[in-house]
């Protein structure tokens, strides 16, 4: 497998992946591949050194996208993460939760955190197996679909390192 940094190439495959997780799993209504993939170029918080994509061979299997955290100081948020669903299971997305601690810490930062919908156990499962613990619960709005939902956080990085 081969972990790096996303380039220009791999953003189509990102956004189809993450529009067929979101309407899949969350069952939201999300934008076409092609307007999404305008909109995150046109996001000034997307950054290719921040955003991590595996692969098997040829193979798309996911990636992971971060960014500064601006509800918690000096935090850096864990802000997507999506694998193949064939691929689930594997270790895959702890590795790219760990190149984003990596990353986070290597920047200065002292915590790491995420988001997800409560009753999505199995991330949180995840996470918290990870060293993340609760931070707070709120509502979260998904382009006009409103939904309750949790932000864990990473206290300390140099578990990634």
């Amino acid at each position: 497998m081969i972990f790096r940094n996303a380039r220009l190439e791999d953003l189509k495959l990102m956004c189809e992946l993450w529009n067929e997780v979101v309407t899949e799993e969350y069952f939201l209504k999300t934008m076409s591949v092609d307007a999404y993939e305008e909109k995150l170029l046109n996001n000034p918080d997307f950054s290719y050194d921040s955003t991590f994509v595996v692969y098997d061979e040829e193979e798309f299997l996911g990636f992971v996208a971060s960014k500064k955290d601006d509800d918690i100081e000096n935090c850096w948020y864990l802000d997507s993460l999506h694998i193949n669903k064939a691929c689930r299971g594997k270790g895959i997305g702890t590795k790219l939760i760990k190149k984003v601690g990596q990353y986070a810490m290597h920047q200065g930062y002292e915590h790491m955190s995420i988001c997800i919908v409560k009753g999505n156990d199995n991330a949180k499962n995840i996470y918290e197996r990870l060293g993340a613990v609760h931070y707070k619960d709120f509502i979260d709005d998904f382009g006009g679909t409103k939904s309750n939902s949790q932000k864990l956080i990473w206290k300390d990085l140099s578990i990634f390192s």
